[in-house]
């Protein structure tokens, strides 16, 4: 996995203690059928002492989280494409090549926000201790190279 602007957002709230842990990139086009955090915490669910109901609302919120994601990340992937065809042309204009990177901006905050969002949701449904130990975790898997 490449290491992205969101998963530096997320590495970098990870560590002043905001979230539990990060999540991978998924704004290129490319659909996850659950997004790694859920997915992580179903995994480890019982080293994380996490119960059947806790594990529902998780799932739930990711579920919910879904559509506006694909949204936001198909979005983005046709904004990157108008910009590959403006910077295709043989004299791109620099004026409408900025407004575009402008409108990629605005789409990549966008959907740093929504993955924000729903971290937090989900975060909120982990006691401190659940967090701690997601963060061992999240720590041990980057060691290990994302295994």
């Amino acid at each position: 996995m490449s290491f992205s602007r969101f998963s530096a957002l997320l590495l970098a709230a990870l560590v002043c203690g905001v979230l539990p842990a990060a999540a991978g990139e998924h704004g290129h086009g490319r659909k996850h059928e659950r997004p790694p955090l859920d997915a992580l915490l179903e995994r480890h669910a019982e080293r994380l002492g996490l119960e059947p109901a806790t594990l529902a609302q998780i799932r739930g919120v990711a579920d919910a989280a879904r559509p506006e994601h694909e949204r936001l990340s198909d979005e983005l992937h046709a904004l990157r494409l108008e910009m590959r065809a403006l910077l295709g042309e043989d004299a791109p204009d620099p004026e409408a090549v900025m407004r575009q990177a402008d409108r990629i901006g605005a789409a990549e905050t966008a959907l740093d926000k929504h993955r924000l969002a729903t971290l937090l949701e989900i975060r909120a449904l982990l006691t401190p201790d659940q967090r701690r130990e997601l963060v061992r975790i999240y720590e041990e898997r980057r060691r290990d190279g994302g295994r």
